[in-house]
């Protein structure tokens, strides 16, 4: 497990966008998640940055290395991409319970989207790891036989 004290935006700051992606699945890692990063998928293309399993548990994860906040629109719209991902994970994979996020650097807190899409700062993911199950109703779990159709 990472030490409490470490500044993560203050080193994530640091960390090219590729380097954020390692650090988040360094986090995964301590909390014994199997990681893979920069799952692809074909027709349409797409691209999970992070995938982080755990027994039938699944996080698919978009990390996003911004300098700045983004307006809430943008944000959902982002969201909406991501469930729609998780989604196409869910079915090519038969997951059970894929939660689709996205990792900031900058933003001051943890929120969930209209659309149930949490967006978590990078100095709030290890906590956000122990304790989802705090806000499951109002995370979106995608599983393999659930909003398939609605979200291909």
């Amino acid at each position: 497990m990472l030490p409490e004290r470490i500044d993560h935006e203050k080193l994530g700051s640091k960390l090219s966008w590729k380097e954020f992606e390692e650090y988040a699945e360094s986090i995964f890692e301590s909390f014994d998640f199997q990681t893979k990063r920069n799952s692809r998928f074909r027709k349409p293309r797409a691209e999970i940055d992070l995938v982080a399993s755990k027994s039938d548990l699944v996080f698919a994860v978009d990390c996003k290395h911004w300098n700045r906040t983004v307006g809430h629109a943008s944000m959902l719209a982002i969201g909406e991409r991501q469930l729609r991902r998780a989604g196409r994970l869910a079915g090519e994979q038969g997951a059970r319970r894929v939660i689709p996020m996205i990792v900031t650097l900058h933003d001051e807190f943890l929120h969930i989207l209209e659309n149930g899409v949490p967006v978590v700062p990078i100095h709030k993911l290890s906590d956000f790891i122990l304790n989802w199950e705090d806000a499951r109703d109002e995370i979106m779990i995608v599983g393999s036989k659930t909003l398939q159709g609605k979200l291909t």
